[in-house]
């Protein structure tokens, strides 16, 4: 990473029941003229953009077409004062008009120019769900906390069936999930997802984590830790009353597995997770 670049943030999207996505990543430089740099860079590499609608200060159009499932990928890269925006859409049938990833830049630049204008301001959650999150402690750092849909969890740990999924949580009560982002203060290249469902009944909760856990063996307290091989993932499992928690410990790098570095904090964190429920 160019010492030049301040932070990213990546935002991605699932079209369930195929392979395409979108990821949009805003890039912040410490400088518009380094931004400038950057397309010029994007330029060099690429070649010439084609010809599309104006956005933003700069914008830069490209196409490739490669193999797989959805192997018509495009990406569009704006300008916009210190920052570049990243939005690759790749698509199973055929590459998609110019003009509509121009209004889809568009869409997004707006956004962006909210946020860098003082307009979009965030909504902290309320106490009442925060507190259900893991405890504070010197196993990892809270990054984030939010609550989601339950369709984002499911597809964020890469469930098999995901619709199937969804419909039965929403059957059992569980529409949206009490989610936090940390970092694992042992190895910064880890990060600890915890996710808190909120079921109807006691029952429901344990039957959910069972089906979760399959053959991995559940402690005394009934938490159940496990690396799992198929996602390269340490999963904790946490049954609490009505309540079911989920840690998840996995590498910031996608395709990379996750480092034995989460096995001890896991271990400390879910029992005090299970106490702070319960008490």
């Amino acid at each position: 990473m160019s010492y030049k670049e301040k932070f990213h943030v990546i935002t991605r999207f699932a079209h369930i029941g195929t392979a395409e996505t979108l990821d949009i990543l805003y890039t912040v430089w410490d400088s518009s003229s380094s931004a400038a740099t950057a397309m010029t860079n994007v330029q060099s590499a690429f070649g010439t953009s084609v010809n599309g609608p104006k956005v933003g200060d700069q914008a830069l159009y490209y196409g490739s077409q490669g193999s797989g499932a959805a192997p018509f990928g495009t990406f569009t890269f704006v300008k916009v004062g210190q920052s570049v925006t990243t939005i690759s859409l790749n698509l199973k049938d055929g590459f998609p008009k110019v003009a509509q990833l121009g209004k889809i830049a568009a869409k997004v630049t707006s956004r962006l120019k909210d946020v860098l204008a003082g307009k979009a301001h965030v909504t902290p959650l309320p106490i009442s769900d925060t507190s259900f999150l893991p405890p504070p402690g010197p196993d990892m750092t809270l990054l984030a906390s939010v609550k989601l849909p339950i369709e984002a969890i499911v597809v964020m740990l890469g469930f098999a069936s995901p619709e199937a999924l969804t419909r039965i949580l929403k059957s059992t009560g569980v529409d949206t999930i009490v989610f936090g982002d940390y970092a694992l203060n042992n190895d910064t290249h880890m990060e600890v997802r915890a996710s808190l469902f909120n079921f109807t009944s006691a029952t429901q909760a344990s039957t959910w984590l069972e089906a979760l856990r399959g053959t991995h063996r559940v402690d005394p307290s009934g938490i159940a830790t496990f690396y799992d091989d198929g996602s390269g993932q340490y999963f904790s499992l946490v049954a609490a009353g009505t309540r079911s928690a989920i840690l998840v410990c996995r590498s910031t790098s996608s395709g990379e597995s996750a480092a034995r570095s989460c096995e001890l904090p896991l271990s400390r964190i879910a029992p005090a997770w299970q106490l702070g429920l319960t008490g």
